[in-house]
């Protein structure tokens, strides 16, 4: 299995009355220490064997995170409101593996975002 994880988020409205989005990543798109973090963190709160938690209102927020690491994979609703505190890192640990340093490489891009990158640097110099 390849190392991946997988976020989406649902049940929340916005102006566009989307209801639902979804992003993933696998490890070579993830820095090393976020990915180190996030599965550390998963392990210490039984991620991969904790028990489902309570069914949410019908008007909540609702992550649904897939994380897969090595032959171990698990799919986990997490509630908003989270139900408990390491529920709530674990996610803030996603989000970050996921946006905050996501590595991207030239093939992940289209023309006009390389050229608009080929523009930028050229005016620093």
């Amino acid at each position: 299995m390849t190392d991946v994880i997988t976020l989406a988020i649902s049940g929340w409205f916005t102006p566009h009355g989307t209801l639902y989005h979804e992003e993933g990543r696998t490890l070579d798109e993830i820095a090393p220490e976020d990915w180190s973090n996030l599965l550390a963190h998963a392990d210490a709160i039984d991620f991969f064997t904790r028990a489902d938690p309570a069914l949410p209102a019908s008007d909540a927020r609702i992550f649904h995170l897939t994380i897969t690491a090595g032959e171990r994979s698990r799919e986990l609703a997490v509630n908003d409101p989270f139900e408990a505190p390491e529920l709530a890192l674990l996610i803030r640990l996603t989000r970050r593996a996921m946006r905050d340093r996501l590595v991207l490489t030239p093939d992940m891009l289209n023309e006009q975002q390389l050229e608009a990158i080929r523009t930028a640097t050229r005016s620093r110099d």
